[in-house]
């Protein structure tokens, strides 16, 4: 803007300025301006990589060609949506950390739109979210059946073996066993695509991929991202009408809803030590891993916890939990930390050999178990969410110990085929391994482990099976899984900035609450939320925090 005049200066000034010194003031004003503008850009440019135009849409396989006449082969609309994306990213809280222990945030792994997926599989999923929180919690009540379907395993994984070892003590707990649990499960599935009219699946349908029972995480994230898709489709309407102009996008108030859970499980906790929730600062704490990338999603559960319900959740480390319980025999007491008297504890670790690297961790993880406190898991629905639980659920006649007939037709419409690796091998899994070694794309070898990056395929599966990487002892502790087989669907990813776009598949987690073990005639369960991931076609692993997916939402149509 041009300078003011010397008559308006005059009006608001005792005496008229020197002209000279006005000037000179104007020059070290603009200097000032130019040099704030250059810190101010590359500033923004070192903490958004590429978000200045200095990156084009990558497609991984060279061939745009392939997207001509749909949204994503408009490189100038995929990149004002990544503009858009991001801004929005920084300013809602969907962020993660740079790099673990980093200060400094960046926006979460994500897709600049949603993903479209059929409206009646996303409510068989749904659906039977209560159904499948009910069968942990009954088998978490039974926890011989937890000791004898992992006793093979255990004897080849010390993890496994160390967990078990937790789960007698706290058997063996009698009246001081805390019986009260909090269960915030995510159910994952894939969508297997339809092969024909007389095959086994004549229609689309979701396989569950595993049952997380412990570290359910992206509750925040999955809930920022939802959000997001509708403000992208909104802002973009004209340029997205054509692809969702008949979806819908599912409201996902995932944080919200694990929130009141916790909320819930404070409550019961002060009713039955009978305790005032406010005079004795009852808290929740978090378990979480030392320098935590992810802290961004689990931020927003504590700011929702506390902003919705007034109750604190404090953060900690096994190694932090096990300075302040040094010495201490938490057996049937009550647990405290930094002055803080701790109602519920939420982990979001432990489901990693790598986060008890030591006696020190697991004696943290001993002493609060084994304390007055809610565990969300407790130990037993941390084993109950096992691979090896899981295929021994898949087996005939075997969900009937739990749930009645019709519940049980129901759940085993969801498994895919599991084969057991315990010795003497059976027929079926002997069968099962030399097709796979045949035919390596359609199988997995799981291990007991959560997180991703774990499971073994291809090449490296065929190679255990063989047995020329492991033994057939060790070879026990996995379970042999069909792969589900989805139809890919074209979407634009978006992470540190780039766009890339190219074939995907998608996997969707059911989150559900479940409070048990209160007393009341009926526990309190809840359908909260969901999360959805996608990655590259030839990606095997799913996990978002280890890089391999981004989060996206459905789009039902």
């Amino acid at each position: 803007p041009s300078l003011p005049t010397f008559p308006t200066l005059r009006r608001t000034m005792a005496s008229p300025p020197d002209p000279k010194n006005l000037y000179k003031t104007a020059a070290a004003v603009a200097a000032g301006a130019v040099a704030l503008g250059g810190v101010y850009f590359l500033l923004r440019k070192r903490k958004r990589p590429l978000c200045s135009g200095d990156g084009a849409v990558l497609y991984p396989t060279n061939n745009r060609t392939n997207y001509e006449k749909t949204i994503f082969s408009d490189e100038e609309l995929l990149l004002r949506i990544r503009e858009e994306a991001i801004d929005y990213a920084m300013c809602n809280g969907l962020v993660m950390r740079e790099k673990t222990g980093s200060q400094s945030f960046v926006h979460a792994p994500i897709t600049l739109l949603p993903a479209i997926l059929p409206r009646k599989a996303f409510k068989q999923a749904t659906d039977i979210a209560a159904v499948f929180s009910s069968l942990i919690d009954k088998i978490a009540r039974h926890p011989s059946y937890l000791e004898d379907v992992l006793v093979d395993v255990s004897k080849n994984d010390n993890y496994t073996k160390g967990l078990l070892e937790i789960l007698s003590e706290v058997r063996n707990q009698g009246d001081r066993k805390q019986n009260i649990t909090l269960g915030l499960f995510r159910s994952d599935y894939m969508l297997q695509k339809s092969l024909g009219p007389d095959s086994k699946f004549p229609t689309p349908r979701f396989l569950q991929v595993e049952n997380n029972t412990i570290a359910a995480s992206f509750g925040g994230l999955s809930s920022r991202v939802a959000s997001l898709h509708a403000h992208i489709l909104q802002r973009f309407h004209k340029d997205t009408l054509q692809r969702f102009g008949d979806a819908s996008l599912p409201k996902n108030p995932a944080v919200d809803n694990l929130a009141e859970a916790m909320a819930k499980a404070v409550e019961a906790y002060a009713k039955a030590e009978s305790v005032d929730v406010k005079e004795h600062d009852l808290a929740v704490m978090m378990v979480v891993q030392p320098g935590e990338s992810n802290a961004g999603d689990q931020r927003l559960l504590e700011y929702s916890l506390m902003s919705n319900h007034n109750i604190r959740m404090i953060r900690a480390t096994f190694k932090e939990v096990s300075k302040a319980y040094e010495g201490v025999n938490s057996d049937g007491k009550k647990l405290f930390f930094h002055g803080f008297h701790i109602a519920l504890v939420y982990f979001r670790a432990g489901y990693t050999p790598k986060d008890l690297p030591s006696p020190v961790e697991w004696e943290a993880y001993r002493s609060i178990e084994l304390s007055r406190a809610i565990k969300c898991p407790c130990i037993a629905y941390h084993l109950a969410g096992t691979k090896k639980i899981q295929q021994k659920l898949s087996e005939a006649k075997e969900l009937e110990k739990f749930l009645d007939a019709a519940d049980s037709d129901m759940v085993r419409l969801f498994f895919a085929d599991q084969f057991s690796l315990s010795e003497p091998l059976e027929a079926s899994s002997e069968k099962a391994i030399k097709d796979a070694i045949h035919h390596t794309e359609r199988y997995v070898l799981k291990p007991q482990r959560e997180g991703g990056g774990n499971n073994l395929w291809l090449d490296d599966m065929k190679e255990a099976l063989e047995l020329k990487t492991m033994t057939k002892q060790e070879r026990t502790a996995y379970i042999l899984m069909s792969c589900i087989e989805q139809e890919p669907f074209t979407a634009a990813l978006l992470r540190n900035g780039q766009v890339i776009v190219g074939e995907c598949l998608k996997e969707i987690g059911i989150y559900a609450s479940f409070l048990g073990g209160t007393g009341d005639q009926e526990p309190y369960q809840k359908t909260v939320g969901h999360l959805m991931r996608t990655k590259l076609v030839g990606t095997n692993e799913g996990g978002v925090a280890t890089g391999y997916a981004v989060i996206d939402s459905p789009a039902l149509v």
